[in-house]
Order: structure tokens, then C-alpha cells, then sequence
């Protein structure tokens, strides 16, 4: 029996435990698991994988610095399993090589999604594949996050790091940072506090200001 070698990069433990839980029902998987880009860099693979499953907001390096040197080798495939809904990032994880990428709530279909890609297809979730079409869409004057690096700096975008821009993400979706710590794993305080740091990296003092600067650069 050939095994099909499947690595996975993702910080969340809970989450990673979800995920092996679900792929460990296949006898032909062989599971290798990173906590961040740094670890999974320091420490790769001892035999080439067939499908990489990540993350897009690790600490440190992201999930796009991953794709980056990941996809260097054509053959390659990988899938990105995130919460991250910016536009630049999908585009960026897709354009960098990413043959899905789908949402962290999808977990039931994972086994179908991974046969899919293995097989040579794509898998993209229906929400995603409306966001990018309406991109398409967009007037080509409209500006959207990294089309113009340095009003983005101005407005602080710039800064945010990956995480940051998840948070930010979640709380222009509507949760609470009680929703947040629970997906992350962490505690509010810690949530709350990342959230300040938001605030004072774009400038703003409400919620109100840092959602008009998110959607000036097409955030939503």
C-alpha cells in the first residue's frame, strides 16, 4: 500500500488536533505537522510530500512566505485552510501556486477536497470564488490592499502583521473577541490586546475609523 504524505502547517493546537483527527480516519495518509513557517523551514520533510495543508496566519513568517518557496518546485501542491478573507491574500496564495483554498469551518469535505487536488483539480470554497469575481469586477481606479504600498503605509496597514490582519478580518465579519480567542485558542485578554495594537498601528481610537480604513483599500 502506497502512502500519500500529507504535511500540515498550523499554530492553533486545538484546531491541528481537529484537523489530524479528521485525515488520521485514512489508513493511507502519512501526517506530519508544523506549528510555524520557522519550524517547517528548520525542520522539512524527510520525503516529498504529495499535498501541504496550511495556514495563512502564522506567527512570524506567514503562510504566503511559505507558498513562496514552497511552489519553487512545479510538481508541488498544496492547499490553504484559513479564516484570513482579504483579497490580496487569496489572490496571493492562488497566484503563488495554492490549488484550494478553503475555510477553516470546512472541515467535513476535507477528505473530498484533498482527493480533488491529488487528482489535479482545484478546490476553492463558493464564498472565496465570489470574492474574486467580484474583484474582477471592480473598476480598475478602485484601490485595493497593496496596489499602492505607500498610502498603505501612510494609513498603517502596512504594519499589521499576518495575525493582525486575521483579527482584523474577524471583527469586520462580526465576532466578538470572546469568538476569537475560542478559533485561536487564546485568551480574550490576549485578543483585547492585539486589538489595541490594531488600533494604534492605523491610528484610529473606534471601531467605526478602523473599518473606514479597511475599506478604503477593499478590505470589505
Amino acid at each position: 500500500m502506497t502512502l500519500i504524505n500529507i504535511g500540515i502547517i498550523e499554530d492553533n493546537p486545538d484546531y491541528l488536533e481537529s484537523l489530524v483527527a479528521v485525515l488520521k480516519t485514512r489508513d493511507t495518509l502519512s501526517i506530519t505537522t508544523w506549528n510555524s513557517a520557522e519550524t517547517f523551514d528548520s525542520n522539512p520533510p524527510k520525503e516529498e510530500l504529495h499535498l501541504l495543508i496550511l495556514d495563512i496566519g502564522l506567527p512570524g513568517a506567514s503562510g504566503i512566505d511559505v507558498l513562496k518557496k514552497y511552489h519553487t518546485v512545479d510538481v508541488r501542491k498544496s492547499i490553504v485552510i484559513s479564516s484570513l478573507q482579504t483579497d490580496d491574500v487569496i489572490f496571493a496564495a492562488i497566484k503563488l501556486g495554492a490549488s484550494g483554498y478553503i475555510w477553516k469551518s470546512e472541515l467535513e469535505s476535507l477528505w473530498e477536497t484533498i482527493q480533488t487536488i491529488l487528482e489535479g483539480g482545484s478546490v476553492i470554497s463558493p464564498s472565496i470564488a465570489t470574492k474574486v469575481l467580484l474583484a474582477f469586477r471592480k473598476p480598475e481606479t478602485s484601490p485595493t490592499l497593496g496596489s499602492n504600498p505607500k498610502k498603505e503605509k501612510e494609513l498603517g496597514l502596512e504594519v499589521l502583521s499576518p495575525r493582525e490582519r486575521q483579527i482584523l478580518e474577524l471583527i469586520i465579519e462580526g465576532d466578538t473577541p470572546q469568538q476569537i480567542a475560542q478559533l485561536f485558542g487564546t485568551t480574550i485578554g490576549t485578543v483585547r490586546q492585539q486589538i489595541k495594537t490594531i488600533y494604534k498601528k492605523l491610528q484610529v481610537n473606534t471601531r467605526v475609523q478602523m473599518l473606514k480604513k479597511a475599506r478604503v483599500f477593499g478590505i470589505f
